[in-house]
């Protein structure tokens, strides 16, 4: 549950665009498919109230349907509802998708007090290809072999790639790069965690959250990526600082559910910067190329950087 720090300011820059008849016929090509990216990366707060064994959607009724009210923010909920009147619930949109498909509503309502933008059940058709949210370890690699793949890193391909002036912009070729390359982001702590390390690894699932992921805040909120222990380096901070490996796709699913703005590689560096309409253009080709469920489980390991 992420519901006290969710916003989506992107999703309703699209519902602007969109304007509010709800006559989808009239858009853009490039408009209508920008704002069925974001919903697919949308984690909205669903108004409902759980029995002890059911959960009774908040509705509203036009024309004889029956429209579940969905929440950007917060700040939106409580607009209609206070904690006391309604229980609020965020999700994947997944879920949402999978309610309008079993009859159980005829669409949504999505901020009522403000935009009052209907969602309804044609819209869902269109949404394909949901991004994965799954951190299953039973498929992914274990501790052991994440440190061997740590230790062996080499992205010296990627990084003659990067370097080319002509491949700028060249986002296909880029993300099959990816792939096939061992990607690291930079976390951060206010303290040494050596005392955490069990030959030079640290299991978060044991230790709990002990250190953040940096990132790179200028013109915007970025993740970072690197392509070796040397790149990381070069990050003046007074923190103490470990690596980790990134399951590609699974970092720019997070990054577009955010609402954040892009990933950045090798910050201060080469600077290759994926912006969100990157990601969102892009999002379908990342989950089929750079999606490694091996990895799903690095994002609970951290490493000593060499």
């Amino acid at each position: 549950m992420r519901k006290h720090y969710i916003k989506h300011d992107n999703l309703r820059k699209s519902f602007e665009e969109l304007g509010t008849d709800n006559n989808y016929e009239n858009l853009t090509a490039e408009i209508f498919e920008r704002f069925i990216n974001e919903l697919k990366h949308s984690c909205m707060i669903l108004a409902a109230d759980m029995t002890s064994d059911d959960m009774r959607f908040r509705v509203f009724e036009h024309d004889g349907k029956e429209y579940g009210l969905l929440f950007t923010d917060m700040n939106e909920f409580r607009k209609s509802f206070s904690s006391e009147e309604c229980e609020s619930y965020s999700c994947d949109f997944e879920l949402y998708q999978k309610i309008v498909e079993m009859d159980l509503l005829d669409g949504f309502l999505i901020n009522p007090e403000s935009e009052a933008f209907i969602l309804k059940k044609e819209i869902f058709k269109q949404i394909k290809d949901l991004p994965e949210h799954s951190y299953d370890e039973d498929k992914s690699y274990t501790t052991e072999e994440l440190k061997r793949l740590h230790d062996s890193i080499d992205n010296h391909e990627l990084e003659e790639f990067i370097k080319d002036p002509s491949n700028i912009g060249s986002y296909e070729e880029l993300f099959a790069m990816m792939s096939k390359s061992t990607m690291l982001t930079l976390m951060l702590s206010d303290r040494d965690l050596r005392d955490l390390m069990v030959d030079g690894a640290i299991n978060m699932m044991e230790t709990g959250p002990v250190a953040f992921l940096y990132l790179d805040e200028v013109g915007g909120q970025y993740a970072t990526l690197y392509t070796s222990h040397e790149k990381m380096k070069s990050v003046a901070t007074e923190m103490h600082k470990y690596s980790q490996i990134v399951n590609v796709s699974l970092m720019a699913n997070f990054i577009l559910n955010d609402d954040m703005d892009g990933i950045i590689i090798n910050p201060g560096l080469e600077n290759i910067i994926l912006s969100r309409d990157v990601l969102l253009e892009h999002s379908g080709l990342l989950e089929k190329v750079c999606n490694d469920s091996r990895l799903n489980s690095a994002i609970f390991h951290m490493f000593e950087i060499d």
